[in-house]
């Protein structure tokens, strides 16, 4: 029977952190999932189950295994998960390579850890999509600076993975994802709902009793004239189509939504205050 402290590659005298360490590098080395060999995993996982366990340890030692003299003592890889093993085997290769959901009873794919990050762009950037530089630090310390590209239409609070730009601390396995958080500050204009663009317009009083046309500048710097008809009343919404937010992924603009608010004149000429109760009352 093979040494356990030769298969791990450790002195007789190692410690608990050692043999940690010594197991997490044979491991990932011949774990089946990523093409080693069954049987040298299977060795491993014994070895370590043996001389991590101080009274197992000692009977090894003694008696060159863990069972006091009593053959027969094995523990079987059954291929995809870890149940063929104590659970604490388990969880040092799950925590080692990412974290997440307990993976006995089913297999799991090694990868290192994904990272996330959070930027902040403005709502003129969700009209035309973003080219940015996100700078982030890796598990081993080292700093990382990736090109993003943010697609037009984004929502806020929406986060984008983008594949394999996550860590890769652990070499030989596969990178992680990098999970990007969108905030989209609040213009001090326009209101977002989806990829529509709502706002408040002031028009004078009068132009709301004879009728004009409002000029707006878009988010996008384009101008539009906007037609207030005669007797527009306040609080009434005009639609422009397709001047709105592009919506993700698609062809289509959303709408802007302009609420007209009236615009009351201070009115301190006596003769235009008669008038005015004139035309109130329809008196000459």
């Amino acid at each position: 029977m093979a040494d356990y402290y030769d298969i791990l590659g450790v002195k007789r005298g190692a410690s608990v952190d050692d043999l940690k360490k010594a197991y997490k590098k044979k491991a990932m080395k011949h774990h089946p999932d990523r093409g080693g060999d069954e049987q040298k995993f299977q060795k491993i996982n014994e070895a370590y189950d043996t001389l991590k366990d101080p009274q197992k340890r000692t009977m090894y030692d003694q008696f060159g295994d863990s069972s006091g003299g009593q053959q027969g003592y094995t523990r079987t890889y059954t291929g995809g998960d870890f149940g063929g093993f104590p659970h604490d085997i388990g969880d040092v290769i799950h925590e080692f390579f990412g974290g997440g959901p307990s993976p006995f009873g089913r297999r799991q794919r090694m990868r290192n850890k994904d990272i996330s990050i959070q930027t902040t762009i403005d709502l003129e950037d969700v009209m035309s999509g973003k080219s940015l530089i996100a700078t982030y630090r890796l598990s081993n310390g080292r700093q990382q600076s990736v090109n993003l590209e943010l697609p037009a239409g984004i929502e806020s609070n929406t986060t984008i993975k983008f594949n394999a730009l996550g860590d890769n601390s652990i070499s030989g396995i596969q990178r992680g994802d990098l999970m990007v958080r969108i905030r989209v500050t609040p213009h001090r204009k326009w209101h977002r709902d989806g990829a529509n663009l709502h706002c408040v317009e002031k028009v004078s009083v009068f132009d709301l009793l004879l009728g004009t046309k409002k000029e707006i500048r878009t988010i996008d710097d384009k101008n539009l004239s906007i037609t207030i008809p005669k007797g527009c009343q306040p609080g009434t919404v005009l639609s422009i189509s397709e001047q709105g937010l592009p919506k993700l992924h698609g062809r289509n603009r959303g709408n802007i939504y302009m609420t007209v608010q009236a615009e009351i004149p201070t009115i301190n000429d006596p003769e235009m205050l008669k008038l005015l109760q004139r035309l109130k009352y329809g008196t000459n």
